[in-house]
């Protein structure tokens, strides 16, 4: 207890608060580092320390340690905010005095070799910084805000931990989904679902999957988030013309046997798609979509029309991001009564039994620990098909699917509830979980 007020008044000593709901190996580092600046004089260092950037590189190594995908650093009217996203959440970091906070901030955009005294606009930049022996990807978006500044930095997983398909969530069948797919080379593979729900991460899987297999993959993107050795990724250059149009038409040169489109994004970058899926080749990219049959509204919104969505579109995948239970706290129960009536809207019995999330010091008192996916593979059939080329709206498709016992995003969620590996309530807050008698209330 003494220890922990000790740690408390150090960091006010330094201008930093202190909170025990707080990462306490974030708060220690911070304290360390800026403590080792003002007692450490300059006299023997031909580099100043106030040049060093200390307090950065310790925060960066406590985001690494935490799993922390982002870094915030945000001004505000108590002082300067630093906070962490962590499993998809926000946590907060600790909170800096005005001059430390810049400091720390100066640190990170002499890092990126962005400009010091540039305070009123907007600026951006992607490097990769070694620390301690390992390369850290880094995007920095700096902006200047109502109380002054904001800087957002994101950390790129290291490209080892994302590499095999088996290790995001996937269920046995849908591997061999995928696997059909790969084998065939032909038509369009299409991974959807919102911002942040690793869409990305399944496509460079796919990416290391294709590689092993020593086939020829051509790659346009905005921007290239990886680069794995073996496959030929292109960079979109709006500057000198190389738009997603013109770079898939240069791809097709490459004598490619899979495409990837990073994103379709706009009417221009679907119709590249189409090109792409009729000329032969297998082509794989992602999209916005709430769940698999959202993504048909999707290409329709981009003027395509059931036959140019029939004939080419083979396999999609929807997935979000849910966090998993702590397995050192989980703890478990039986579904509440809003739970049980919220599966019963979407026509779904709970799991006979479920766990909840506790909080232990393994944990930081959150009752989770990683993330992992929520899966749902809509493989199209004979009959899907036709009914593509028809026009068929949501509400058909959906009926289509419920008859031929199709694995909703939920039924993969109740899965993995029922296993223990997430909570209902993570399964309520990810949304999109359409089913059949959900639509038919609509």
């Amino acid at each position: 207890m003494n220890q922990q007020h000790d740690e408390e008044r150090e960091a006010q000593s330094v201008g930093l608060a202190v909170s025990d709901n707080w990462p306490r190996t974030l708060h220690y580092r911070l304290v360390r580092e800026l403590r080792r600046v003002l007692e450490q004089g300059d006299e023997d260092r031909e580099e100043s320390v106030e040049d060093l950037p200390l307090e950065a590189e310790a925060l960066l190594l406590d985001a690494m340690r935490e799993r922390a995908t982002d870094i915030h650093i945000d001004a505000s009217s108590s002082g300067i905010l630093v906070r962490l996203r962590v499993d998809g959440r926000i946590l907060d970091g600790a909170l800096l005095a005005e001059r430390e906070g810049l400091r720390l901030i100066n640190q990170f955009k002499a890092m990126a070799r962005l400009n010091i005294e540039r305070r009123f606009t907007p600026e951006e930049s992607r490097i990769s910084y070694v620390l301690q022996d390992q390369t850290i990807d880094m995007r920095l978006t700096y902006a200047p805000t109502l109380h002054g500044h904001k800087l957002s930095i994101r950390i790129f997983q290291p490209l080892e931990d994302v590499l095999y398909l088996q290790e995001l969530g996937l269920h046995e069948q849908g591997l061999e989904q995928i696997q059909e797919w790969i084998d065939n080379i032909s038509g369009m593979l299409l991974v959807a679902g919102p911002t942040g729900s690793g869409k990305t991460t399944t496509l460079y899987s796919l990416l290391h999957k294709l590689k092993l297999q020593q086939r020829n993959v051509v790659t346009i993107e905005d921007p290239v988030e990886y680069e794995i050795d073996g496959i030929n990724h292109i960079q979109v250059d709006l500057r000198h013309g190389l738009d997603f149009a013109s770079g898939v038409k240069a791809m097709l040169r490459l004598d490619p046997d899979y495409l990837m489109l990073g994103e379709i994004r706009e009417a221009a970058s679907a119709r590249a798609a189409i090109t792409a899926a009729t000329s032969g080749r297998a082509l794989m990219g992602t999209l916005h979509s709430r769940d698999a049959v959202g993504v048909i509204d999707t290409l329709r919104n981009y003027d395509l029309s059931g036959q140019d969505i029939s004939s080419t579109l083979v396999l999609v995948i929807a997935q979000r991001l849910v966090r998993k239970l702590c397995p050192h706290c989980r703890v478990e129960t039986e579904p509440d009564e809003s739970a049980q009536n919220w599966l019963e809207k979407l026509g779904r019995r709970p799991p006979s039994r479920v766990w909840r999330a506790e909080g232990c010091e393994q944990c930081h008192n959150t009752g989770y620990h990683g993330r992992t996916g929520i899966f749902e593979l809509w493989r199209i059939d004979p009959q899907e098909y036709q009914l593509l080329l028809e026009g068929a709206d949501r509400r058909t498709l959906y009926r289509r699917l419920n008859d031929r016992r199709h694995r909703f995003l939920i039924d993969d969620g109740l899965e993995k509830v029922a296993e223990g590996v997430t909570s209902l309530t993570e399964l309520q807050a990810m949304g999109g979980l359409s089913t059949l008698p959900h639509i038919d209330m609509l």
